[in-house]
């Protein structure tokens, strides 16, 4: 079998690392299109995964639309040189119209019911529509639900373990009392009309709750020279070891939170996204806090690190969540192979 996955951002590579692996361990071919993000090549080199870059990002409306002809047209010609049984991504926006034009069944992942852009670009076109925790849109037959949240498929125990002395590598004791802060870029299309935390808001947090612990701020832009004391030292590839060992985590990204919350972290999410999964992290398992902004979660944050038996409430929690979870890697796999087994693709001979 032969398998294309698209990959525009950080997180997918996480989300896939574990069904990319294990694809080419029972020897079937894999193909991994990527794209200029953040850190997104730096997690594919240090992960070992093989990748052509097909597109980097762009900023603004304008750049993003001609960055997806471009990602398009290459990854047309690409599929059709590889030749897969099946193309996967997450939302689809580049292999659900290239899948359609082919032939080729498409399955894709979506965690992001307010994205409409998305929804209609990408999965409009895909085979099969993959959905998991909390997820409140409807797309019929094409949609096949999960349990628990996406990341699962590579923070679940059976995937991950978290390691003390890739902290301590880094000068970053894990026993001490780690309070991390992550701010994002906020370029994807999701994001607009979203801004990140200002400078000014950054230092009161730092102000606030240094007396809990040691602040560290993590950011994917640049963080201004008066808080580059705070500024997190551990590398990106050993982020989640971070946050398994943090007594709590400041976030403005939805996915982050989801992390933390899986690793047994207390998560306060500084934006007020009603993604599903973050609803159901707060409301069914009180995993996550989504306070809407900085004044909000400062509050939240303070009342949970007085807790004195706080590591014990979440991970009693998170336990639960894992029980009412399945195996995600092991989800995205038999969809791969549905997928191959009910649209068969009859390329051309050469």
């Amino acid at each position: 079998m032969r398998v294309l996955f698209d990959l525009v951002h950080p997180a997918q590579v996480h989300f896939f690392k574990n069904a990319i692996g294990r694809l080419k361990a029972d020897g079937h071919a894999v193909l991994v299109a990527a794209r200029g993000k953040d850190v997104a090549l730096a997690l594919l080199d240090a992960l070992g995964i093989e990748y052509r870059l097909i597109s980097d990002k762009r900023g603004g409306p304008l750049g993003l639309a001609r960055e997806w002809w471009i990602r398009a047209a290459r990854l047309y010609r690409m599929a059709k040189n590889f030749r897969p049984d099946v193309m996967v991504a997450r939302v689809g926006v580049t292999v659900g119209p290239v899948g359609k034009l082919l032939g080729v069944p498409t399955v894709v992942y979506d965690d992001m019911e307010q994205a409409r852009l998305q929804a209609t670009v990408g999965m409009s076109f895909a085979t099969y529509i993959c959905t998991g925790l909390g997820y409140g849109r409807d797309f019929g037959r094409r949609q096949v639900r999960f349990a628990g949240p996406p990341v699962l498929a590579y923070l679940a125990p059976k995937y991950f373990t978290p390691d003390a002395d890739r902290l301590r590598r880094c000068g970053v004791n894990p026993d001490d009392r780690l309070i991390f802060i992550r701010t994002v870029a906020w370029g994807a299309s999701h994001d607009v009309g979203r801004k990140g935390s200002r400078p000014e808001e950054l230092r009161g947090m730092v102000e606030r709750l240094t007396k809990f612990g040691r602040v560290l701020i993590s950011s994917e832009g640049p963080l201004p020279d008066e808080l580059g004391a705070w500024r997190n030292p551990v590398a990106v590839a050993d982020i989640h070891h971070l946050l398994a060992f943090a007594a709590i985590a400041l976030v403005e990204g939805g996915t982050m939170a989801a992390e933390s919350a899986v690793l047994g972290t207390p998560a306060v999410c500084l934006q007020s996204y009603n993604f599903g999964y973050l609803v159901a992290l707060e409301k069914q398992y009180g995993l996550i806090a989504r306070a809407g902004s900085v004044a909000a979660a400062l509050p939240i944050a303070e009342g949970l690190l007085e807790l004195p038996d706080l590591r014990q409430q979440w991970r009693q929690k998170r336990d639960r969540l894992l029980a009412e979870s399945e195996d995600v890697t092991e989800f995205q796999l038999r969809m791969i192979e549905r997928a191959a087994a009910e649209h068969p693709v009859k390329w051309k001979a050469k």
